[in-house]
C-alpha cells in the first residue's frame, strides 16, 4: 500500500470520527496559526532583511568616552568628527550623518508639523534607495547656502500633495524658508525611526521629509554637541574590528585638539542590530512562549491518537496478521496524523490572518518595522513546515508504540475487552507529565511579567498623570531667531491658559517627563576644580514657576523661582542631584555653572522630587531646573495644562488659544499624561498581554489533556472499577485512587517546570522590573494554580466512575 492509499484511509477515519477529528484539528490549528501569527511578526522585524542591500555591511557608529561610561556607554556623534571621519577613515564606502529635528509646513492648506531630517548626501546612494520621482540630493547641494531642496517620503507626497506628480520643482515653505521639491522616495524605501539610530533613548519619529545636512560652521566644534546618528557601509573584506581601529586612530587625532585630556573611541553595531535590539528579547519571548503552547497542542492530539490507536488496536493486529509489515502500520499511522496536521495548518493560515491584523492594530508604536510585517511565502513555508512537524510529533510515539506489538498478543489483549490497553498508560501519563511541565515553565514566565508590570505601575513616578493635557509646539528660528522673541510668545502663551475656563494651571518645559534624554551639561561645583571627563552630568529643564504644580512635583526643599527672580541666576534642583553634588550638606545657597568655564555661577533656590524622564523602568536622573526665560528652548516649548474639565475636551479651546497669539504655528495632536505613560509601557504591556494569553492557552489545553487522559483511563478500567466497587470498595476509596495515579504524573510535571523556570528565569531579567528571576510568590501562585486546576479536571472523570453499576460492569468481564 503505497502513502496516498494511507492518506485516502486516514481521510475515511476521520470522517468515520468527527468528534475526535474536530477536536484535534482545531487543537493544531490554533496552535500553527498562533505561531504563523507570531512568527510573521518575528520574521518581519528581526529576520527579514531591511532592503539597503549586502545588509552585513551597513553599520551605526557611535562615540565612546571612556569617563563618561558611567552615564552612557555609547553617545552620538559629533558633527567635526564625523567630517574627519569621512575624511581620513578609509574603512568605509560611504559614511552619512542623520540628525532629526522637527519642521513647520505652512502656505498652501492648514499648517502641520512634520518630523523631518538632516541627512548627508551619501546616505540615499549607500542604501540603494530609489525615487518615484526625481531625485536625490547631489554632493554640492551638501554646503550651507546651497541646501534649499527637500525630498519627500512617499506617504508625504501621497497625504499632502494628493500624489501629484507634478510636485517636482514645485516650492514649499519649511519654518518660513523656501523649498524645492527635487525627489520623492519610493513606497518600497522604508527608514526607520530616529529614535531607533541612536545611542541613547530619545523621542523620535520616522521622518516625513529630507534635506541636506550641510553642517554650519557653529556645529564645527571639537568637544560640541553629539547629537547625530551615523550609518556607513564598510568596504568589501573589511571586518568590524578593523573599521574600529581606523576610527580610534581618528579619535585620539580628534582628542589631541581638546584642550582638556579625553579619550575618544568608536564602536560600531550592526544596523539591522541596531534598529531591532531593543525589542529581540522580548519577540523571542513571545515566538518561545507560543511555541510550548504548540508543543502541548501536539501532546494532546499525541495522547488522542494513542487512545485511537488503543481502541484499533485488534484491527491493527488483523492487519499486521494478514501481512501488514511494522512500516505499514507506521506509515498509516503517521498518514492520519499528517492529515490532521495538514488540514489543522490550512485552517491554521486562517486564524494567522486575522490574528495578525489584531494584532497590528494592537502592537505599540514603538515596535520596529511594523510596517513590514505581513503573511508572505516565507511565513507560509514556515507554516508548511511546522505543519508536517506537528504532524510527525503528533504521531510518532503512538505509531512507534503499536508499530511494534505482537499480533497474537494485540488480538488476546483485544478479546478480553476494555481492561486491555493498559500498557499504553504510562506513555499516556509520560505526556501529561511532560505538558503540565511545559504549562508551568509558560504561567511562571507570564505571572513573572504580569507581576513586572504591577510594579512598574505602581513605581513612584514623581509626576502627576490624572487631569493634565500636553502638546509639543515647534517655534521656527527664522520667525523666532533670538531667545527674547521665545520667551515673548511662551509668557504671551502661559497668559492665555490662565484665562481659559477650567484650567488650573500651565506649565512649560523643554522636555516632558518620559520623552527621552537629553539637553545634558556637565557640572562644576564652586570651589571645586574636577578634571573634564570626571564633572557630574546633569539634564537641563527650561521651564516656568507654574511648571511644578501642573506636573505634580512636589517642593521638598527651598522655594520655587519666580518672575521677580528674573536677572538672578537661580535654579532648582532634583532631590537625586541634591544628594549626589553636596552629600550630607544644605543645598540651598550652594552654586555651580555648566561646562563654559567662563559662564556664571547659579545658585540653588529649592530641591524638588525626582522624576523619571526616560521610562518607568529607568531610575531618574540628575537634573536641574532653570527659569524658561534663561534657558534656550531649541525646537520649541512642550506646553502641559491641568484642567478640571475632561483633558481632551479642552484641546480644541487650547488650540485655539495658540493660534490667536501665532495663526501659523501648527499645532500636533494633543496628549495626555495618562496616555504618555500608556505609551511609555506599550512594549512591555504588548508582550506581557501575549505572554499571558499564551501562558492560558497552555493552561486550557494542559487541563483538558489531563481531563482526557483520566476520562479514557477510566473508561477502559470500567470493569475494573466495578470488581472493587463489587468487592466493598467505598467511594471515597475509588476517587482517592483514580485521584492518586491521575496527580503522579501531574507533580513530576510541576516540578519539572519548577526546575526549567529556574533556568530560563535568568533570560527573563533583561525584561522583568522590581521582581527577582526566582520569585518564590510566582512560582507557588503557579503551581497552586496548575494542581488545583489539574484535581479538578481529574475529579469530574473520576466522580463519574463512582457511579459505575457494578452488575452492569461485572456482566460484561
Amino acid at each position: 500500500m503505497n502513502f496516498g492509499s494511507d492518506l485516502r484511509y486516514a481521510l475515511r477515519g476521520i470522517r468515520r470520527n468527527p468528534g475526535f477529528s474536530v477536536i484535534a484539528i482545531a487543537t493544531l490549528a490554533f496552535g500553527i496559526g498562533a505561531n504563523t501569527a507570531i512568527f510573521s511578526v518575528f520574521d518581519g522585524i528581526l529576520i527579514r532583511p531591511l532592503g539597503y542591500g549586502d545588509e552585513t555591511r551597513l553599520v551605526v557608529i557611535h562615540e565612546v568616552v571612556p569617563k563618561f561610561s558611567r552615564f552612557a556607554p555609547r553617545i552620538p556623534v559629533n558633527a567635526m568628527h564625523f567630517l574627519e571621519w569621512r575624511k581620513s577613515v578609509r574603512a568605509f564606502e560611504r559614511i552619512a550623518m542623520i540628525g532629526g529635528m522637527a519642521v513647520n509646513l505652512t502656505g498652501a492648506g492648514e499648517p502641520e508639523r512634520l518630523a523631518a531630517a538632516r541627512v548627508s548626501s551619501g546616505l540615499f546612494p549607500m542604501l540603494g534607495a530609489r525615487t518615484q520621482l526625481g531625485r536625490t540630493f547631489l554632493e554640492e547641494e551638501d554646503q550651507p547656502g546651497r541646501d534649499n531642496v527637500v525630498v519627500l517620503s512617499n506617504a508625504l507626497w501621497k497625504r499632502r500633495f494628493a500624489s501629484d506628480p507634478n510636485v517636482i520643482g514645485g516650492k514649499i515653505l519649511l519654518d518660513g524658508h523656501p523649498y524645492e521639491i527635487i525627489g520623492v522616495l519610493s513606497s518600497s524605501f522604508h527608514f526607520p525611526k530616529l529614535s531607533q539610530l541612536y545611542a541613547m533613548t530619545i523621542a523620535a519619529e520616522r521622518p516625513e521629509l529630507w534635506k541636506p545636512f550641510a553642517v554650519k560652521p557653529d556645529e564645527l566644534e571639537a568637544m560640541g554637541d553629539f547629537n547625530y546618528a551615523c550609518i556607513g557601509r564598510l568596504r568589501p573584506g573589511v571586518s568590524l574590528s578593523q573599521a574600529v581601529a581606523e576610527l580610534n586612530v581618528a579619535q585620539e587625532r580628534l582628542a589631541s585638539q581638546v584642550p582638556e585630556k579625553v579619550e575618544l573611541l568608536a564602536a560600531l553595531v550592526q544596523l539591522q542590530d541596531q534598529i531591532t535590539g531593543r525589542s529581540r528579547s522580548g519577540l523571542q519571548l513571545v515566538l518561545s512562549a507560543v511555541g510550548v503552547v504548540l508543543l502541548i497542542g501536539c501532546v494532546n492530539v499525541a495522547n488522542l491518537l494513542l487512545a485511537r490507536a488503543t481502541a484499533r488496536k485488534r484491527e491493527l493486529a488483523i492487519r499486521s496478521a494478514i501481512g501488514a509489515g511494522a512500516r505499514q502500520l507506521l506509515q498509516q499511522i503517521l498518514a492520519e496524523s499528517l492529515l490532521l496536521a495538514g488540514i489543522g495548518g490550512a485552517l491554521g493560515v486562517m486564524i494567522a490572518y486575522g490574528s495578525l491584523r489584531l494584532i497590528l492594530t494592537r502592537a505599540p508604536v514603538d515596535l520596529p518595522r511594523l510596517d513590514e510585517v505581513h503573511l508572505d511565502a516565507r511565513v507560509l513555508f514556515f507554516t508548511a513546515a511546522i505543519s508536517i512537524f506537528a504532524g510527525l510529533l503528533c504521531g510518532l510515539l503512538p505509531a512507534c508504540r503499536f508499530a511494534r506489538t505482537d499480533p497474537q498478543e494485540a488480538m488476546k489483549s483485544a478479546a478480553r475487552g476494555s481492561t486491555a490497553g493498559r500498557g499504553s498508560g504510562s506513555l499516556r501519563s509520560l505526556l501529561v507529565g511532560l505538558e503540565v511541565g511545559l504549562s508551568t515553565l509558560c504561567l511562571i514566565a507570564g505571572g513573572l511579567l504580569l507581576r513586572s508590570f504591577v510594579k512598574l505601575l505602581e513605581a513612584d513616578k514623581g509626576f502627576a498623570v490624572q487631569q493634565v493635557i500636553t502638546v509639543n509646539l515647534n517655534l521656527p528660528d527664522t520667525r523666532y531667531p533670538d531667545q527674547s522673541q521665545r520667551v515673548r510668545f511662551m509668557r504671551s502663551l502661559l497668559d492665555s491658559m490662565q484665562t481659559l475656563p477650567g484650567v488650573l494651571s500651565a506649565g512649560i518645559s523643554n522636555m516632558l517627563p518620559l520623552s527621552g534624554e537629553g539637553g545634558n551639561n556637565l557640572l562644576t561645583l564652586e570651589g571645586t576644580k574636577v578634571p573634564f571627563t570626571e564633572r557630574p552630568l546633569a539634564d537641563i529643564r527650561g521651564v516656568n514657576p507654574e511648571y511644578f504644580p501642573t506636573m505634580g512635583i512636589a517642593l521638598r526643599q527651598g522655594r520655587i523661582f519666580e518672575q521677580a527672580d528674573r536677572e538672578r541666576k537661580i535654579a532648582l534642583v532634583s532631590a537625586l542631584t541634591a544628594e549626589r553634588l553636596w552629600p550630607g550638606q544644605n543645598p540651598l545657597g550652594k552654586r555651580f555653572k555648566f561646562w563654559d568655564p567662563d559662564g556664571p555661577f547659579i545658585e540653588v533656590t529649592g530641591v524638588v522630587g525626582d522624576v523619571r524622564s526616560v521610562g518607568l523602568d529607568r531610575a531618574p536622573s540628575m537634573t536641574v531646573y532653570l527659569p524658561y526665560w534663561q534657558q534656550r528652548t531649541w525646537g520649541g516649548p512642550s506646553l502641559a495644562v491641568r484642567t478640571a474639565l475632561d483633558p481632551l475636551a479642552i484641546s480644541s479651546t487650547i488650540r485655539s488659544a495658540i493660534h490667536h497669539i501665532d495663526s501659523e504655528l501648527p499645532v500636533p495632536q494633543f496628549q495626555t499624561m495618562e496616555q504618555i505613560v500608556d505609551e511609555s509601557l506599550a512594549q512591555r504591556r504588548f508582550q506581557m498581554n501575549l505572554i499571558l494569553l499564551f501562558a492560558v492557552s497552555a493552561l486550557v489545553l494542559a487541563s483538558l489533556g489531563i481531563y482526557g487522559v483520566v476520562s479514557y483511563s477510566v473508561a477502559l478500567r470500567t470493569n475494573e472499577i466495578g470488581i472493587r466497587m463489587a468487592l466493598g470498595a467505598r467511594v471515597a476509596d475509588i476517587l482517592k485512587m483514580i485521584l492518586r495515579q491521575a496527580m503522579a504524573p501531574v507533580a513530576v510535571g510541576l516540578c519539572g517546570g519548577v526546575v526549567a523556570s529556574l533556568a530560563a528565569g535568568r533570560l527573563l531579567s533583561g525584561l522583568l522590573y522590581g521582581v527577582a528571576p526566582v520569585d518564590t510568590v510566582t512560582i507557588s501562585s503557579v503551581v497552586l494554580t496548575l494542581a488545583a486546576v489539574a484535581a479538578l479536571a481529574s475529579f469530574i472523570p473520576a466522580r463519574r466512575a463512582t457511579r459505575v453499576d457494578p452488575v452492569t460492569a461485572l456482566r460484561y468481564e
